[in-house]
């Protein structure tokens, strides 16, 4: 299984390659919406089905260097947000790293900026992850997932 996960892995670095872009805290700054998300399993893209209540998830990219993710899980009428997670934040090459300090990343993702004016954070792996006698767990672990995300302001 894992023979067919690194082509997908291969395919969307080449892609992000020739269609990399100069990322600037300018083009991130800002308040942004989910409005997609999902992964990459055997080249196929599968499209996650969220309710309203789940589009509810937002970035607050600040220009101070704070960044606030707000996380929202239930379904319409049942929605529970999550306690916001505040951290710094900083552009490295085409990624952008959340993080307490410098040795605590809590999250790295590869930024795609659209040309709709949406953003696509996808998995930031830079190898892919062996576990040694568990190929579901590897597979779980290497597996690319993508936000998209549309900027509100």
């Amino acid at each position: 299984m894992i023979d067919k996960l690194l082509p997908v892995a291969f395919l969307m670095a080449a892609y992000l390659s020739v269609n990399a872009q100069k990322l600037a805290k300018e083009n991130v700054i800002g308040f942004w919406k989910l409005k997609e998300a999902g992964f990459y399993e055997n080249k196929e893209k599968t499209v996650k089905d969220f309710d309203n209540c789940r589009l509810m998830r937002n970035y607050a990219i600040r220009e101070d260097g704070f960044a606030v993710y707000n996380y929202t899980e239930g379904s319409v009428g049942d929605c529970m947000p999550s306690e916001p997670r505040l951290s710094f934040w900083r552009i490295v090459e085409n990624r952008i790293q959340f993080y307490v300090d410098d040795k605590n990343i809590l999250e790295e993702v590869t930024v795609t900026l659209n040309k709709d004016k949406t953003m696509t954070f996808s998995s930031y792996i830079p190898e892919q992850i062996k576990v040694k006698g568990d190929p579901a767990t590897e597979k779980i672990i290497n597996i690319i997932h993508y936000d998209i995300l549309e900027k509100q302001y």
